[in-house]
């Protein structure tokens, strides 16, 4: 069995940052399971040994995270793997050093790191990964991804005739999908609502929409402090044909639920369509959507119980 270089990668984390990478090679024989495993044990005596390069960017530890959730990471080491005339495929292994101190929190291959191998390990169940189920390349379908993650309910809801519920839900999935794009911050409901949703056909604005949200999700009423102050005009949902209704002798401006729910839908296929235009900020997505919760991401945990009961208790 003929022998090969392999390489030991190392990602260094500094003060909750990593600017640069390292890399160690050896040259031994072996299956690839054999070459592996040999990497692993010499983590501890490679790392302060390893040549040093300059990472293409910064990255925390949950962008590099994201990073390899994304793809092959590779690509960010070319410079060091050139330089020690690596092949197209080489025998690897990476590990973030976090302070100087080796940080490994569970071994993966060279493939994308993938949330549902987290099936692998004893007693954590079974996790539905989005990446999985969701992507298609380098490119997310994001209308089905929050379609069932957030619309389906959405949706139930409103068909139910649970209208208030139905609001509710869709005033948290806009908090969702802005927390996804700006972090957060101060703002990002107002933000995401005025960069990718069209709301003149709903006769409200920006503002008075996240009034809205603030009163109807703390506090299930219409009147948020902005609205009682009389700063802010109240809007209050309605559910019928006519698109829109005038204003009512209180000044409340009355908005129609459905073609709002129609409205952030649209905004949805416009701000899907503003990730998959640029890799940075896909990182970022699966940086703060890895975050999140959902119905349809939920973990089978074998765990012998008796089955859950079929309605809540009443209050």
């Amino acid at each position: 069995m003929s022998s090969e270089r392999i390489f030991n990668i190392f990602v260094y984390f500094d003060a909750g940052v990593a600017r640069e990478y390292g890399i160690r090679h050896h040259r031994i024989s072996g299956t690839d399971d054999e070459k592996t495993e040999y990497l692993r044990l010499r983590v501890d005596a490679d790392h302060a040994l390893a040549r040093r390069f300059t990472l293409p960017r910064a990255f925390t530890p949950e962008q590099w995270r994201a990073a390899q959730r994304h793809g092959d990471v590779l690509g960010f080491f070319e410079e060091g793997l050139a330089h020690f005339h690596a092949g197209r495929s080489p025998v690897f292994g990476q590990t973030p050093i976090v302070d100087g101190q080796p940080a490994i929190d569970v071994i993966i291959g060279a493939e994308p790191f993938r949330g549902d191998q987290v099936s692998a390990l004893p007693g954590q169940g079974a996790v539905p990964d989005y990446l999985v189920d969701y992507a298609s390349g380098s490119e997310i379908r994001f209308t089905e991804l929050i379609n069932d993650d957030y619309f389906k309910a959405i949706r139930a809801l409103f068909n139910a005739k649970l209208y208030v519920s139905s609001a509710k839900l869709l005033m948290s999935c806009i908090d969702t999908l802005a927390f996804t794009e700006y972090g957060d911050v101060p703002g990002n409901f107002s933000r995401w609502i005025e960069t990718y949703v069209d709301l003149t056909p709903n006769g409200i604005t920006g503002e008075e929409l996240w009034e809205f949200r603030n009163s109807i999700l703390n506090m299930t009423n219409l009147a948020s402090r902005k609205v009682i102050a009389g700063k802010v005009s109240p809007i209050l949902p309605y559910v019928g044909t006519l698109a829109t209704l005038p204003a009512l002798a209180t000044g409340a401006k009355p908005f129609n639920l459905f073609g709002l729910i129609t409205s952030v839908a649209d905004g949805i296929g416009r701000w899907g369509d503003s990730y998959n235009q640029d890799r940075d900020k896909f990182l970022t997505f699966i940086e703060r959507y890895d975050l999140t919760v959902s119905d349809s991401r939920m973990a089978s945990y074998p765990y012998p119980r008796e089955s859950p009961p079929d309605a809540a208790p009443r209050p």
